[in-house]
């Protein structure tokens, strides 16, 4: 009997040391017994998984374990509610990690976690070039917003492209600057979204992360449908009255016979106001052949016309004042915002949320 049970301890302890796990050790600067959590990114949500303290000297040791020996996982610390650090974890590996208070961290023994923490130091590089740009207000804020954004597009694109089997490419693609602005949010990046799918598929093709992203194209694609049927498009085209920054009135119904873009934005959202910068050089190019874009905005007047005037936009641009209890809202069945249709010269709809300049172009081109 005895025997037996020093057996079966044996076998426990051997099972137990073959779990998959991963070791951390995180240096915080400056930050002697200070309670950290860690946690687990769980596809669009994080899970405590422990709740931990440095030494004297600012330093922990911990040992991850993993749910299987072959998906890596994401893990984060935090202290408070301040992001000090983020890792990618695999079986076997062994990962140091120095960090700061304020998020500032590089990683060593991990590739995939410094490529992590790559992009978490470019996306808050990018992040505070914005809020600068915004507390300025510069009188081209709209093409320094825009700018920033690209580059910074432009760098995570190059990173995933150079590491496509990474599976931060997965976590790229879901990254965002805020709420509403993410890194890739234009239709035709749902292209770069299956190159990745693809490439991490025949490494991790069990992966939660690989699965997430599965299910990100579907649902683009599935928009992309509802689009291009434009089944949430309202009947006809209904009239709208409203006042310009100048006090002026303008009806929709005076640019009959010209093809519209009629937007209704907020100029609340940095994204909007990156989109109308895109906008420009379309409105120049095509006006003169008879294309105009008539703009509401459904949130605060005088923040509008700050903006208005700072982006010195050419097209109308009008408000009531009344937000989204604007009775334009409810003539065209607004759910959401932004939301814009293009209109021919019959007054027909002919698209509805087409955000990619060059598919704009494209509908203009044959339509004017």
């Amino acid at each position: 009997m005895k025997k037996t049970l020093i057996v079966l301890a044996a076998l426990l302890i051997a099972v137990s040391c073959n779990r998959p796990s991963a070791v951390v050790d995180l240096n915080l600067k400056d930050a002697p017994g200070t309670d950290v959590q860690l946690y687990r990114l769980d596809i669009n949500k994080l899970s405590l998984v422990d709740s931990l303290a440095t030494d004297r000297n600012g330093h922990l040791h911990y040992k991850i374990s993993l749910a299987d020996d072959v998906n890596p996982a994401f893990y984060y610390f935090y202290r408070g509610g301040t992001k000090i650090a983020g890792l990618v974890a695999s079986n076997g590996d062994r990962i140091l990690v120095d960090a700061d208070t304020l998020g500032k961290y590089k990683v060593d023994g991990s590739e995939d976690s410094r490529l992590l923490a790559l992009m978490d130091s470019r996306l808050a590089e990018s992040v505070a070039e914005i809020e600068r740009i915004l507390a300025e207000s510069p009188e081209d804020e709209g093409v320094q917003l825009s700018r920033v954004y690209i580059n910074h597009k432009r760098a995570l694109l190059r990173q995933i492209m150079e590491n496509p089997c990474s599976i931060t490419s997965a976590a790229a693609l879901f990254q965002k600057f805020n709420d509403r602005l993410y890194t890739f949010q234009e239709p035709t990046d749902v292209y770069i979204f299956k190159v990745i799918r693809d490439s991490l598929k025949t490494v991790y093709p069990n992966s939660e992360y690989v699965t997430a992203v599965t299910k990100a194209i579907e649902s683009r694609d599935n928009q992309d449908k509802l689009t291009k049927l434009l089944s949430e498009a309202p009947v006809g085209v209904p009239e709208i009255k409203m006042n310009d920054v100048y006090g002026r009135e303008h009806a929709l119904s005076e640019f009959k016979g010209k093809v519209i873009l009629l937007s209704f934005w907020s100029a609340a959202q940095d994204e909007h106001k990156i989109f109308n910068q895109e906008l420009v050089p379309i409105y120049e190019k095509y006006h003169d052949r008879g294309f105009e874009i008539y703009q509401v905005c459904v949130d605060d007047k005088t923040q509008w016309a700050t903006i208005v005037r700072n982006q010195n936009l050419p097209w109308i641009c009008v408000n009531d004042g009344l937000g989204i209890a604007s009775p334009s809202v409810a003539a065209y069945n607004l759910n959401s915002i932004p939301t814009m249709f293009i209109i021919s010269r019959e007054s027909d709809i002919l698209a509805k949320d087409v955000y990619d300049p060059a598919e704009i172009e494209k509908i203009l081109q044959r339509n004017l």
